[in-house]
């Protein structure tokens, strides 16, 4: 009994207000100091950020095992082992093992040369965002909520690029052997042309190609904004939604007052 109320004191300090922004100062900064440590004029001060890098994932390593033993109060209809492994086998579970990484790499290679590459991994830092963001966490639940309409949408995409890329290796491959060597090379210049990026580093030059270009772009124009709409309508409802329950919950506390 003790220990069940021990995991939900846990899960709530975790979700409270002081441990979101306890958490998302360290994240902050560790994020800040990854990307000092890419500038030559950081050189002198490379031991500084590391050490910040060092002690932001020793709070993560906290955090991923307050975690742990507080899943079974996350999720309460599951058996304790199942709950932590549910965790542990989540996106947030993978995300904050990574960013936890580093501490322990650290300390088990401090003496050798892996320890100069244990910092790659820690990208993924950037994903615990999300969970420390609203913003983020509105922006996942739109993508959730219009990811069969945008699987249709990228699909259709895929299929058009595709066919355009074989299509044009065929027409071009003569004329510009070494530009169009292969079909991976036309598929790059379908992706840069369907999007109306145009880099310029790889172009048709017969007229055939040209009108194929020239198609495809258009059609880019016309399909792009197809996952554009979706993505926009989903946001506006979302919003639209929170804002409902937002005045609805004013309401009720209006007359709770007036009572």
């Amino acid at each position: 009994m003790k220990l069940k109320k021990l995991q939900i004191y846990f899960y709530q300090f975790l979700q409270g207000t002081f441990a979101h922004y306890f958490v998302l100062f360290f994240i902050v900064v560790s994020i800040l100091a990854v990307i000092a440590s890419s500038f030559q004029e950081m050189l002198p001060y490379q031991l500084y950020l590391f050490g910040v890098t060092y002690i932001s994932s020793f709070i993560f390593l906290l955090e991923y095992l307050a975690r742990i033993f507080s899943a079974p109060a996350q999720y309460p209809n599951k058996k304790a082992v199942k709950a932590r492994l549910k965790y542990v086998f989540s996106f947030y579970g993978f995300v904050d093992f990574v960013a936890m990484l580093p501490c322990v790499l650290t300390y088990l290679y401090w003496d050798t040369q892996v320890v100069h590459v244990i910092i790659l991994p820690y990208i993924f830092i950037i994903f615990k965002l999300i969970r420390h963001s609203r913003s983020f966490r509105i922006i996942g639940s739109v993508l959730y909520s219009v990811k069969d309409e945008l699987i249709t949408a990228y699909t259709a995409c895929l299929i058009m690029v595709s066919f355009t890329s074989i299509l044009m290796y065929y027409i071009e491959r003569s004329a510009q052997p070494d530009v169009f060597s292969n079909i991976g090379d036309s598929m790059w210049w379908a992706v840069v042309a369907f999007t109306t990026t145009g880099y310029g580093d790889i172009y048709p030059i017969t007229p055939l190609g040209k009108v194929l270009a020239s198609i495809i772009s258009m059609i880019g124009i016309a399909m792009i904004a197809v996952p554009t709409g979706i993505i926009g309508s989903a946001f506006m409802n979302i919003v639209q939604q929170r804002g409902k329950r937002t005045i609805a919950k004013q309401m009720k506390q209006e007359e709770k007052d007036d009572k």
